[in-house]
């Protein structure tokens, strides 16, 4: 082995010989930089073989340490792709590697044994099977659609996430996975007209573009004439030649990291491939991918484990030693220090960056410290460079220390980025269903059959089809859908019909009314207490307050802003705050919260927050710390973690005013925790408090301002009736990159288990699994750690006293142990972002509502979340068992399930604010009704105008126009619904604009009917302001008659002349005292309705000021 002299040269160039196969005694570090070294000095492209996704992943991290152009090739393991399903954001990123590979920039591929083997198709029908368009060229719109299908994408009725198409007339959206925002694509006939780029969430346009590319969003490519049965990869063989990923890379050296494990992992995988073919009666020699030994290379180099000692032709070991952690403490760090130096060593520390070279200079205080370069390393000092490695090494004359021994912390992992997007916004929670219940104020509950459209007078109109007791229908024009509502109860259960044309339905509404009184007069009385007290009004904005919110490293959502001025605008008023500030975990009310305490610091007033657990509170505590550390505030945090000295000293300084902002526990709520000046307490999860506590946190409302933080969701109609009452402020916008569970339900299989812990092992995450057997679990440990040996578990459950379980949480949260085995502890209050799968046991003995609140556990962050859902093999699962968990494996997307559990979860919020003894009520007429009557009763008592929801009146259009959505235009009905809904909006020339831009945007040309149908909703909401309601449509005439009181306060003569501007097709003449204008619609150069907007906006002009 030979080194050349440092002198002007990089540190880690330490290899220079490549000729021998096998390479022994290197620690995996040493590998990485063996690879870098070949790869500098080599031509060739570079494929890495590991023998599992979580070696692989760590591979790929650390070669990212050396080189720029390392690519992610991660496949799924054989029984989890084959048996379950593949996981998206995976195939992605593989599809990813094989297009930046195509490029021809030279690059190292790291991939698993399963990435390996995979059947791929040849380069040339990869690179053929790339659709490029350009705008102003000519391509067959259905064969386009076709290619795209073909080539992998699904078809939607609106594209939410990559891999998606949708068809809308002339109109095709597709989000191709080598982008970042979908494309919409306008054809005019078989001609590309535009090419833009849209906003997933909003719809809206946001760029345009002449050409674009667009990448398969399958490995599967061949004609499409094949079978869809059969489009499977390991029938790609069948159709077509195939390679594996080393085909893509051409002339390269393959590496194989751990050969002999590589071995041993493909003999493992043949017999498991064997045993799954016997269990489904297949050949045993059913194939599904390369063999092994089947693929060539022309050159490879082997790495064998780190103490395989075994003997090979053409092989080289090494002499090289992991170095152990530091243990803690400065004095430890520098007696290891002295033995490397005493003992001859170069020695080398990487830091990641100059904060901490500088803070290590500080804090050991040596004279033999020098920080400088990987290129200048210097013989008989102690060197600090800024280098990122994942673990040190000794080898030769080096130590090379890194972080993760230093500071005992884990090696740093970076995700490998997936371009695979997700929608959040698009689906409407209260989206209808054919069969789904309904509520219709004026004819009670029914189901909804869907949209027909029907002809009426030669005119179009489109109706929405309601079922009702005996099978009665009721058809309701589509524009009248405000009059009914998704019905949802308090508890799930099934309404009974109401019959049309019956009194029961009355009897309910009025029953129901009269609770809703005595409800309306209760919040109203809280409101004027509220509102008489007295209280601190808090200081304008400052510029330390400026400066605090430009700190925050994230993008602020629109409501995170909207929720801040609501509170600090209450903040500065005179009478003390209560308010309520509701946000799904992740949705950012902390910071909300810390821009609220911050704004009462610089009032000279202190803040203390509330939690209902110490873990909590120590989350808080740490976020606090460092969310206002480039500010003079004190923050402390008071819970049993915290000993009774340091409580002492903190209460002693709370009184004397010295801290700023305590953090804790109900602990903060006793008698001794005394405030020299309390200005704001906020309060998380009021609603897991018990009773004393509460009683504790209404006293200080009285004086100080409170703010409460909850992540029960809170319906909006309902958010309407705590106007006033209770304030509210509402986080809705969900965070970026959020994405839906895959979820898998399959009988318990020990392999499956395993893959799927590794698969999370492998991008640094960690693992829930839930076995509800409390006896058990320690021995349910062991089994998983035979499994999985590397692997660090902890188990808890309920009967384990709270001091026991917080620690065991505390742990694990802190990433001190991989796996948590629990018992339903976790349904409930705990927040860790870095656990993303979840593996339940015997799932089948959970509810729908249960298991969806578990699952909600996972899936947090921007990371795709696994849930597998396993019952007991051996065991027949009963008809409701089976509908239950494949309901929650359908509750995938955010949109459909995840919606009807918001929904649900809402309709539990509504219940903790109402109160449990209004169910019966609530039941009757459906939630979304019984808040409506209620926010109508508050207003009402406020001496406010509203509708009587109980008599509310189907009103007739004032003239008939064809309201029907033709197919060619759209023909989804739940996409119909929303422009329906959106043309209801419609109530200025401005919000017909706007309307017709998005339609347009997002559909395509408007039809002239749908045009004329836009102008009539604007006629009915400005004859609802003018008071017009009389209108008469008879063959060719419209007769309009305005009130005696309309009639009296024009400039009738005014009217008359501008009128006549027009043409000679208006008519004046009085009936009754009263003002009637006819319209001749025979020989008019534009539809009728155009006349009627201009006439009408004539009559508010000439009203007498």
């Amino acid at each position: 082995m030979s080194f050349y002299s440092l002198g002007g040269n990089n540190m880690f160039d330490l290899f220079k010989d490549f000729k021998h196969e096998y390479v022994s005694g290197l620690n995996d570090e040493l590998k990485s930089i063996y690879i870098y070294n070949y790869f500098s000095s080599s031509d060739n492209n570079v494929l890495v073989v590991c023998n599992s996704l979580y070696e692989a992943n760590m591979m790929y991290q650390s070669l990212s340490n050396y080189i720029n152009d390392v690519l992610f090739f991660p496949m799924d393991d054989f029984l989890t792709s084959e048996a379950l399903a593949i996981s998206p954001e995976l195939k992605v990123t593989r599809i990813e590697t094989m297009n930046k590979i195509i490029s021809g920039r030279r690059c190292v591929v790291v991939t698993n044994l399963m990435g390996y083997l995979r059947y791929l198709p040849s380069v040339d029908v990869f690179k053929n099977s790339i659709i490029k368009l350009e705008s102003g060229t000519d391509f067959v719109f259905s064969d386009l659609v076709d290619r795209l299908i073909s080539n992998g994408y699904v078809r939607e009725s609106v594209v939410n996430k990559t891999g998606e198409i949708a068809v809308r007339g002339f109109v095709l959206d597709i989000f191709p996975i080598n982008s970042s925002n979908p494309i919409r694509i306008e054809f005019w006939g078989d001609t590309i007209d535009s090419i833009k780029y849209f906003n997933v969430d909003t719809q809206l346009t946001i760029d345009s573009t002449d050409s674009v590319s667009i990448v398969p969003n399958s490995e599967f490519l061949v004609s499409s004439d094949v079978p869809f049965e059969e489009r499977f990869q390991n029938n790609l063989n069948k159709y077509s030649d195939v390679v594996n990923i080393g085909g893509y890379l051409g002339d390269a050296c393959v590496f194989f990291n751990k050969y002999d494990h590589i071995l041993t992992g493909n003999d493992l995988l043949v017999e498991e491939i064997f045993n799954y073919n016997v269990s489904l009666e297949l050949p045993g020699d059913t194939k599904y991918m390369f063999d092994f030994n089947d693929i060539k290379n022309n050159k490879s180099i082997s790495f064998m484990s780190f103490d395989n000692n075994m003997s090979y032709e053409n092989s080289i070991s090494y002499s090289s030693n992991d170095i152990d952690n530091f243990g803690n403490g400065i004095d430890k760090i520098n007696e290891r220090l002295d033995d490397y130096v005493s003992s001859g060593k170069i020695v080398v520390v990487c830091l990641s960056d100059r904060y901490k070279v500088n803070k290590l200079l500080e804090s050991l205080n040596r004279d033999d410290l020098v920080f400088t370069d990987i290129n200048n390393i210097v013989d008989d000092k102690i060197n600090l460079v800024i280098k990122r490695i994942s673990r040190g090494f000794i080898f030769d004359k080096f130590v090379v220390i890194s972080e993760t021994e230093l500071f005992n912390k884990k090696a740093t992992v970076y995700n490998y980025n997936s371009n695979f997007k997700l929608g959040s916004k698009i689906r409407d929670i209260n989206k209808l269903e054919i069969g789904d219940y309904i509520v219709h104020v004026n004819h009670g509950i029914g189901k909804y059959a869907g949209i027909s459209t029907l002809e009426k007078n030669g005119l179009k109109k489109d109706y929405i089809l309601l079922i009702y007791r005996d099978n009665d229908k009721l058809y309701i024009p589509v524009e009248k859908i405000d009059f009914i509502s998704k019905y949802s109860s308090s508890n799930g259960c099934e309404p009974t019909l109401s019959k049309l044309g019956g009194k029961d339905w009355e009897k309910i509404k009025k029953r129901v009314s009269k609770r809703i009184e005595d409800m309306a007069y209760e919040l109203l009385e809280l409101y004027a207490k509220r509102e008489a007290a007295q209280g601190f009004s808090f200081l304008p904005d400052n510029e330390l307050q400026y400066s605090f919110e430009k700190e925050f490293p994230y993008q602020v959502t629109p409501d995170q802003l909207k929720a801040t001025l609501e509170i600090k605008k209450e903040m500065e008023s005179a009478h003390p705050m209560d308010r309520l500030l509701c946000g799904d975990v992740g949705y950012g009310k902390t910071e909300v919260a810390f821009r609220a305490i911050f704004k009462a610091i610089m009032s000279n007033k202190q803040c203390a927050l509330l939690c209902p657990t110490t873990i909590l509170s120590n989350q808080h505590f740490n976020n606090a710390v460092e969310r206002f550390s480039n500010y003079p505030v004190r923050v402390e945090v008071m819970n049993r973690f915290v000993t009774p000295k340091k409580q002492k000293l903190i209460l002693d300084d709370l009184l004397e005013g010295k801290i700023d902002l305590l953090i804790g526990t109900h602990r903060i709520l006793s008698d001794d925790v005394k405030f020299k000046d309390l200005g704001l307490l906020v309060v998380d999860e009021e609603q897991r408090f018990g009773v004393k506590h509460k009683e504790k946190i209404k006293n200080y409302k009285n004086n100080v301002d409170v703010l409460t933080l909850s992540a029960t969701p809170i319906p909006r109609t309902l958010q309407m009736s705590m106007v006033g009452i209770r304030s509210l402020s509402l986080i809705e916008t969900p965070p970026s990159n959020r994405y839906p569970v895959q979820t898998y339900v399959l009988a318990s299989n020990k392999q499956v288990l395993k893959d799927a812990i590794y698969k999370e092992f492998s991008r640094g995450g960690q693992v829930f699994i839930l076995y509800n057997h409390v006896d058990d679990l320690p021995s349910k440990a062991i089994e998983i750690s035979k499994l999985v040996p590397e692997a660090r578990i902890v188990y808890a459950h309920g009967q384990m006293n709270k001091t026991e379980l917080e620690d065991v949480m505390f742990k694990f949260i802190n990433h001190e142990f991989d796996i948590l085995l629990c018992t339903t502890i976790i349904e409930t209050g705990i927040d860790i972002p870095n656990v993303n799968t979840l593996i339940i046991e015997d799932a089948d003995r959970f509810g729908l509502a249960q298991l969806y609140q578990i699952r909600g556990r996972v899936g947090r962050t921007n990371k795709i979340a696994y849930c597998y859902l396993m019952y007991d093999k051996g065991k027949v699962l009963s008809e409701i068992a089976v509908k239950r968990l494949n309901a929650i494996k359908e509750f995938t997307e955010l949109g459909s399930g995840f919606a009807i559990a918001m929904r649900d979860l809402s309709i539990r919020g509504a219940g903790d604010i109402l109160g449990s003894e209004q169910s019966g009520f609530i039941d009757s007429v459906g939630v979304d009704l019984f808040l409506s009557m209620l926010d109508n009763q508050v207003k009402l008592l406020k001496g406010e105008k509203v509708k009587d929801l109980t008599e509310e009146i189907e009103e007739k259009p004032l003239v008939e126009v064809s309201t029907s959505i033709d197919d060619d235009y759209v023909s989804d009905e739940e996409i119909k619904i929303l422009i329906h809904k959106k043309i209801n909006m419609i109530d200025s020339y401005e919000k017909l604009e706007s309307v017709k831009y998005e339609l347009e945007d997002r559909f395509g040309k408007i039809t002239d009917d749908m045009y004329i149908y836009m102008h009539q909703e604007w006629l009915e909401k400005l004859a609802k302001k003018l008071g017009i309601n009389d209108v008469k449509q008879v063959r060719d005439v419209i007769e309009i008659y305005l009130s005696y009181d309309l009639t009296n306060s024009l400039n009738v003569q005014q009217l008359f002349i501008e009128c006549t501007n027009f043409g000679r097709m208006f008519r004046f003449s009085i009936k009754n005292k009263r003002l009637l204008i006819s319209l001749n619609t025979k020989g008019l150069d534009k539809h009728f309705i155009f006349y009627m907007i201009d006439l009408f906006k004539l009559i508010e002009e000439n009203i007498k000021k």
